[in-house]
């Protein structure tokens, strides 16, 4: 990191917390001011241009390798290294979902492998990819699909909420989507090898989505060749990344340049984030129960259990179904902020001693907070007067800003 920022410009500090929030997870304290002499876009460029993590595997094979999957990647996500790559490597798994409810950790290890190499590639060559993917098979009923009475989850799902949005697809493309995806199985009795039965497989073309197709590979290619594949990407992309969906008129240039591009990952996140309404769209939505996590963990600077993410309601690698985790308002629900709040109470009281003159500007800025109430800013001071101990009054200042309303919007 270079030299510590000013605080004095908040203005300026906030813009930074803002794409900080966006493009990485919270995974440091004091994490603007390490940033020094840097704007904004500066910044995003920064984030862009970052190398993606390469972390080793988990050890898995014993009893506890579902927490030691969800585990792992929590750790991985709050490296001070992660930026829009692990991001992305979020946004796929919640789009393209698979769970640990139906597909074992090997196989959600396996896909989430995929998704790493993919994250910032080829949209068609990860669709391509997650289709005959062990888990999806799994998790969607591909899975020993015969094409004599074909399952028809994963050819409706891939259209519906992977691809192309509802209304750009009809049911006769739902059978013979199908059809066309019959024949994939998993041999558990051989590593989990996904195999190609021909004769389990379709044995003709069939038309799908208005022209002729006779497998996996054609499949995909309709699919992706589609005129609402590219602006459904898209908007899907930009609502995660500026908290709200675009207007017609940006969905449709977004949706050219991606188009243009061959579908480029890469491409459509620069045109995303480079956008104005990236940088204007701040503190616009909730953080998720896993950018809550990472961001209390980092502000306490301790270890937190992954089990608290449960009651929240976003556990990686179980989404609560195909539609994964829905980006609303009820992260911000009552029963949401008392969760929140016991965390913070419970996980405060052996964080540092501030040793400062003016404490409560000290822990918002350790918690990248430069855009406070009047009245959340009036409450903290309210709170410290009369703790004469810096011990308690730090641990106070800590669990009081990780229980704010500003800390769990993003």
């Amino acid at each position: 990191h270079g030299r510590r920022r000013k605080v004095s410009d908040m203005a300026d500090n906030a813009l930074l917390a803002h794409v900080l929030r966006r493009l990485t997870f919270p995974s440091s304290n004091h994490a603007v001011e390490a940033l020094g002499e840097i704007d904004a876009t500066e910044l995003i460029e920064q984030l862009l241009a970052a190398a993606p993590l390469q972390p080793d595997d988990p050890e898995l094979g014993t009893d506890d390798d579902y927490s030691v999957l969800i585990r792992w990647w929590l750790n991985t996500m709050a490296n001070p290294d992660a930026a829009v790559h692990e991001r992305m490597v979020w946004f796929w798994h919640g789009h393209l979902t698979s769970s640990l409810d139906r597909a074992e950790p090997a196989l959600m290890l396996r896909q989430h492998r995929l998704l790493r190499e993919h994250a910032l590639g080829n949209f068609r060559e990860l669709l391509q990819a997650i289709t005959i993917d062990a888990a999806m098979l799994t998790w969607l009923d591909g899975n020993y699909s015969h094409a004599w009475g074909p399952n028809e989850n994963y050819a409706r799902e891939v259209m519906e909420l992977f691809a192309l949005g509802r209304g750009n697809y009809s049911e006769a493309d739902v059978r013979a989507g199908a059809y066309l995806l019959s024949g994939w199985y998993v041999d558990d009795e051989n590593a989990n090898e996904v195999i190609f039965d021909p004769e389990d497989g379709p044995q003709e073309a069939r038309d799908f989505l208005g022209r002729s197709a006779g497998s996996v590979t054609e499949v995909i290619d309709a699919i992706c060749d589609h005129e609402a594949c590219a602006p459904y990407i898209a908007g899907k992309l930009y609502e995660h990344f500026v908290g709200h969906p675009p207007d017609d008129d940006v969905r449709g240039a977004l949706a050219e340049e991606f188009r243009s591009s061959g579908l480029d990952i890469t491409t459509l996140v620069g045109a995303v984030v480079r956008h104005p309404s990236f940088l204007e769209g701040r503190m616009n939505r909730p953080r998720t129960p896993v950018e809550f996590f990472l961001a209390a963990q980092a502000v306490l600077e301790t270890r937190l259990e992954h089990w608290v993410l449960e009651p929240m309601g976003q556990v990686p690698f179980r989404p609560p179904n195909v539609a994964g985790w829905p980006g609303t308002a009820r992260w911000l629900t009552a029963g949401a902020v008392f969760t929140k709040v016991q965390l913070a109470y419970d996980s405060s009281w052996d964080t540092v001693t501030i040793e400062s003159d003016d404490p409560v500007s000290e822990v918002l800025s350790k918690a990248n907070l430069f855009e406070v109430s009047d009245d959340t800013r009036a409450a903290l001071d309210a709170a410290i007067r009369g703790i004469e101990a810096r011990r308690d009054r730090s641990t106070v200042l800590h669990s009081l800003v990780v229980s704010s309303p500003e800390f769990s919007i993003a």
